[in-house]
């Protein structure tokens, strides 16, 4: 809200008015073309008007049509609503200062609260920072408490799922949760075969026995490591791949080495270039990895035990949904200004979330370093060359691809495969769109995955952290699927009833459905059947030693920390030609990777991005049918 007014000479008020904080139109005070700041400005006229006469404020003009969408439920995110009083700075000034980490900061200050909701103000309004580079290892103590917690969570959650994987000892090995609207996560204690064909007969169990269609695992990060970055992410085609490989082999004399051999006749799962058919999201297994460890930064640590971890799990999946909320409110009340003309930027700028918009715009921006010519035309189907540059490490690539555009469908498909994978539509496409002068986008190229004005089924499912108290709509869902799930268990006892229910369940949906607002909801909603606990007792795991040499705790002379200088300096002055240098990187990869995919798991999983798996992570928010 803005507030604009007009005083006499002795300070009384003459005139006030109150405006919406998206009136007027945004400065143009752009000073880098291709990055514009996102403004709020949509030119909205919503005011209220109002005069002083006789020592009164008299209302003259009332305009509520806003010209945007509203929602009073995020109305705590715009900054007049935010406030910090001086008791909160205080007890973050002193948490600051006993190196307490910002989130279990603002978490206590969430719980004290009642929820996020009823914060005065956000996460970023706190002057502090967030410890990283933490891990999680499974730690001693908790398996009672982990099975109490898992008890309660089926009790008051239908969709919760758990299963706990025991030794002959009745001591904890392996954990496996999911709840319906974050679909599973995983602790596992080795890697081997024998867990990881518990972990994958787990999920089938839990998915009704519906595979996953891709599995992203991080052997090929160690790979990144080791081998020639250009070869394997830099091909655009099967050819250049093969040719760069070569080169690669014949360079550093490397066509003895097992483990690369391996790699090779395995290319089909891990080469980027042979995925393009699959959608990845965006999520490589660098990106995958960086991610989990991100999502568990500042809840767990190497210290955290079973039972404290429970906890700070459901803490960082309510941080998450939080974020997630966050994220929505800014691409609702923000909008990011158009770098082009073109009208299909327009489109996406209308329908798009803010992160995902700015994506579509770097493909917009590298139009200019794409140049397509016809090639050939047999009927609706044109065939053209894309001669395209792009920014590599050392300097400017050049290459070229092809490209189809189907006249009668327009429609336009790549050889690079971006939008197959990642679902953002790239700049050959908008190279031809543009050459094309097709003024209105197909609706193949916005994916509903990345739209704003979609509401997502997933947001309605009941979660082991959520507070039903705020979300009547979640709560009416709630109690609608428990009914639902009483009328279901009587009537499938008898084929009759069962039929009977199907078709009156029918009709009422088609009642409901007609009448319901309008809305746009993805179908995102699948169903997790629960796994009852035991009753057996579980011991708590064995304490084992991580990984790696332990700190050395005494302290050193003088003469010993010279000596640890004299060496650390003289290892600087050794220079290694690049053919060792590469078979120590080789070597030394190999034994970080210490188990190959078992292949009795390997042979039952879909042909997707395979290798080592040193750490699972089937934690997505979103819905298993994305």
């Amino acid at each position: 809200m803005t507030q604009r007014s007009k005083r006499e000479d002795d300070g009384s008020v003459r005139y006030v008015t109150l405006g919406c904080a998206r009136g007027g139109k945004a400065r143009k005070r752009i000073t880098n073309i291709s990055k514009p700041r996102p403004t709020t400005k949509t030119d909205c006229k919503a005011r209220i008007n109002a005069v002083l006469a006789d020592d009164v404020l008299h209302i003259t003009t009332v305009c509520n049509a806003h010209n945007h969408g509203l929602s009073p439920q995020k109305a705590r995110f715009f900054r007049c609503n935010r406030a910090i009083d001086d008791s909160v700075k205080r007890q973050l000034d002193i948490n600051d200062k006993a190196v307490i980490g910002m989130a279990k900061s603002f978490n206590a200050l969430v719980v004290e609260a009642g929820g996020f909701e009823k914060l005065p103000f956000i996460e970023k309004d706190a002057m502090n920072y967030i410890d990283k580079a933490r891990h999680l290892r499974l730690g001693k103590g908790g398996a009672d408490a982990l099975r109490g917690y898992f008890e309660r969570m089926q009790y008051k959650n239908n969709g919760f799922y758990s299963s706990m994987d025991l030794d002959d000892e009745s001591r904890l090995k392996n954990v496996f949760r999911a709840d319906a609207r974050s679909r599973a996560a995983c602790l596992i204690s080795s890697e081997n075969t024998e867990t990881f064909v518990w972990l994958f007969d787990t999920w089938l169990k839990c998915m009704d026995e519906r595979a996953p269609k891709a599995i992203i695992t991080d052997q090929d990060r160690a790979m990144k490591n080791a081998i020639a970055i250009r070869c394997v992410y830099d091909s655009q085609t099967s050819d250049e791949f093969e040719k760069s490989w070569e080169v690669f082999i014949d360079t550093y004399n490397l066509k003895e080495n097992a483990w690369l051999q391996s790699l090779y006749s395995e290319q089909m799962y891990w080469v980027p270039v042979y995925l393009k058919n699959t959608f990845w999201a965006g999520m490589s297994t660098t990106q995958r990895i960086e991610s989990m460890h991100a999502f568990f930064d500042g809840y767990a640590h190497s210290e955290t035990t079973l039972k404290e971890f429970v906890d700070q799990f459901d803490n960082a999946l309510r941080k998450k949904v939080e974020n997630e909320m966050a994220a929505d409110f800014h691409s609702f009340n923000c909008t990011v200004p158009c770098i082009s003309h073109l009208p299909v930027e327009k489109k996406f700028q209308v329908v798009y979330t803010n992160s995902k918009f700015k994506e579509v715009q770097s493909e917009v921006m590298e139009i200019i370093y794409s140049h397509c010519v016809v090639i050939k035309t047999e009927g609706a189907i044109t065939t053209y060359q894309v001669n395209d540059q792009r920014v590599v490490e050392d300097g400017i690539k050049k290459s070229t691809l092809q490209a189809y555009f189907n006249e009668d469908e327009c429609e336009a498909k790549c050889m690079c495969g971006l939008f197959e994978m990642i679902g953002i539509i790239c700049r050959h496409i908008l190279s031809i769109f543009a050459t094309r002068d097709v003024q209105v986008l197909p609706k193949k190229y916005i994916m509903e995955k990345w739209r704003k004005d979609i509401k997502h089924r997933y947001g309605l499912i009941r979660s082991s952290y959520d507070d039903l108290s705020g979300k009547p709509a979640a709560s009416r869902y709630s109690g609608l699927i428990k009914l639902h799930y009483q009328v279901a268990t009587n009537a499938c006892e008898n084929e009759d009833n069962s039929l009977d229910m199907t078709q009156k369940l029918k009709a009422v949906n088609d009642i409901y459905t007609k009448s319901k607002p309008q809305a746009t909801v993805a179908s995102t909603h699948a169903s997790i059947d629960a796994e009852t606990g035991s009753s057996k007792k579980v011991l708590s795991p064995r304490v084992v030693r991580g990984k790696g040499r332990l700190p050395s705790k005494r302290r050193q002379t003088t003469i010993e920390k010279l000596q640890t200088k004299n060496k650390k300096a003289g290892g600087k002055r050794q220079i290694k030609n690049p053919q060792s240098r590469m078979e120590d990187e080789l070597n030394s990869t190999e034994s970080v990777i210490l188990h190959d995919t078992p292949e009795a798991v390997v042979s039952q999983l879909p042909g997707t991005q395979q290798s080592v798996i040193s750490q699972v992570n089937f934690a997505c928010p979103g819905p298993l049918d994305d």
